[in-house]
């Protein structure tokens, strides 16, 4: 066809464009790259669209598109090249290979973790520096957000949170802020707790807003009437390059049975973290195919909180006080790993928060227990 100029009633599309009709019609939807350059005989600009590898050989069509495509359909690649349906018996055929073969390395892969017994791993300090470094800038945020509050205010988290910081890495980085809060949407539609990790309100000063090229939000600011908890007063932050900070209060100070601050449940953070992590592993998929996660978690106002169970499901004997003030976890695990074996990720990483509890031992099997309960919860 040759070098020919776009038609003047045709917009100049966008990458935003690209991935919004990949999004709109392609199942598992996949992130792909735009780039312009001009023919170097007719100066003609041209774009080219950059197709990542590690796309499924297979894709089910979401909706259909003036015939060119039906709802619900699986395309392939075929001779030509061309996208079609499968036909025929060998065709089909090697549709399913090819999903077996894809699932293959994953399924040897989650076996084996289950047999070991742990995944992930404790990363290297240096790689850490840089997710160290976002964390403190967000610390430093909501540092000025809540300065303007009254002294003890619940906002400020007077009797100690968690904060959670992720890094997905090695993968290209979200195009702007807009396609990072589409993914964190994708991400947000599984729900196992009501209260998702980075909750969005649709209503301001609430609502994630823009902020020095991130994405954030802070439900604790005083709004009318509202009552306020530490575990609904959410900072977040999020930055296209795959990085993300959750600052949130403890469920165990938000209630009227509990005197803030004296206690420490054995549950919630395995069903806290563990719904975050898988969070996060959806939203890394969006980055990439499978990439590597890392996981940076503190505790803080720990110190005189005894261990208790706060569920009639477990019993703990009591007395197991907290003699330190603060714990960082750390872990370094691939998407696959914390989808088919979050069990294996969670117990070590977890294990050494409970362990400033008198020496508390937290077994395999609560881990396990936990988390099937809170996976099977969908809202």
């Amino acid at each position: 066809m040759g070098s020919q100029s776009r038609p003047t009633e045709l917009n100049r599309y966008n990458q935003d464009d690209i991935n919004a009709a990949i999004n709109r019609y392609a199942d598992p939807p996949f992130h792909c790259e735009l780039l312009f350059a001009n023919h170097p005989e007719t100066v003609v600009e041209h774009a080219f669209v950059i197709v990542p590898g590690g796309i499924p050989d297979v894709l089910m069509s979401r909706r259909s598109s003036d015939g060119a495509i039906a709802a619900h359909r699986c395309y392939m690649r075929k001779p030509g090249p061309r996208s079609e349906e499968p036909f025929t018996s060998q065709e089909w055929r090697e549709v399913i290979d090819r999903v077996v073969r894809a699932r293959r390395d994953d399924m040897l892969d989650a076996i084996r973790l289950i047999v070991q017994g742990h995944a992930g791993g404790v990363p290297e300090a240096i790689a850490t520096n840089e997710l160290i470094d976002f964390a403190a800038e967000a610390q430093e945020r909501w540092q000025a957000l809540v300065q303007g509050l009254p002294p003890g205010d619940v906002a400020r988290l007077p009797h100690g949170h968690y904060e959670l910081a992720f890094q997905i890495r090695d993968v290209p980085s979200a195009s702007n802020l807009a396609e990072l809060r589409r993914r964190m949407e994708s991400a947000d539609e599984i729900r196992h707790t009501g209260w998702t990790p980075f909750v969005t309100l649709g209503r301001q000063p609430l609502q994630p807003n823009a902020v020095s090229g991130t994405i954030e939000a802070w439900l604790g600011v005083p709004e009318g009437e509202r009552t306020r908890v530490p575990q609904h007063c959410d900072f977040w932050r999020a930055h296209p390059e795959g990085l993300l900070f959750l600052k949130r209060g403890y469920d165990e100070d938000g209630t009227d049975r509990l005197e803030p601050g004296r206690y420490f449940s054995l549950i919630y953070p395995i069903w806290r973290i563990g719904e975050t992590m898988l969070y996060a592993s959806r939203l890394a998929r969006l980055f990439g195919e499978n990439p590597s996660i890392l996981v940076r978690c503190r505790y803080t106002g720990l110190r005189g909180r005894e261990l208790a169970t706060l569920s009639s499901r477990r019993t703990l004997t009591p007395g197991r006080l907290c003699n330190d003030d603060q714990a960082t976890l750390e872990t370094l695990a691939k998407a696959t790993e914390i989808d088919d074996n979050l069990a294996e990720v969670l117990h070590p990483f977890l294990a050494p928060l409970y362990e400033r509890f008198a020496l508390f031992e937290l077994p395999n099997f609560v881990v396990a227990e936990e988390i099937e309960i809170m996976r099977s919860r969908r809202f």
